[in-house]
């Protein structure tokens, strides 16, 4: 006799297919807020600039994300922080965003501090704010630049000395 496994039905399947709702790991409500925070204390110091944040889930942890943008695109500094939550199993997972957003509101503030000359390391470091440990990282890239790398790549040979005098006459 032959025996078969209980079959799934087709909605049981299908329900693997269908991303579950979740929250997402930023509320927009503290996102804003945190904005708002961040133009309120370093404000003063940007140029032509602009900050964007945002949160991702990745292995059980989240990497809080915030880029510093100028408007040019010229300078775009990407700075990352997360608290590996396997450290402090005590922690929410809103209580390890809120870490991760102090510590990038004071580094963004030592940065600024520093003239622009204290930069994350390119791959996650360790770093202390209080008594955590968290990960953090950076990355700055010319974005004006590296579409003219890919257009060039791609065959085209874009005017870039003429655009770039445009960009330094507009700011």
């Amino acid at each position: 006799m032959m025996v078969f496994p209980r079959r799934v039905t087709m909605m049981a399947a299908m329900s693997t297919l269908v991303p579950k709702k979740t929250t997402p790991p930023l509320d927009p409500t503290v996102r804003n807020k945190a904005l708002g925070l961040l133009v309120e204390r370093h404000g003063a110091a940007l140029h032509n600039e602009r900050f964007e944040l945002d949160a991702r889930r990745e292995d059980g942890d989240v990497i809080v994300r915030l880029v510093l943008r100028s408007d040019n695109r010229t300078h775009v500094y990407t700075m990352e922080a997360v608290v590996l939550r396997e450290k402090y199993p005590g922690l929410s997972e809103a209580q390890a965003v809120d870490i991760s957003l102090d510590f990038l509101d004071w580094y963004v503030g030592e940065y600024l501090r520093e003239e622009r000359d204290a930069f994350l390391p390119l791959d996650f470091k360790p770093h202390v704010l209080g008594d955590i440990e968290l990960m953090a990282r950076g990355e700055l890239r010319n974005e004006f630049l590296d579409d003219a790398a890919d257009a060039w790549l791609r065959g085209e040979r874009p005017d870039v000395v003429t655009q770039w005098k445009e960009l330094r006459r507009r700011n």
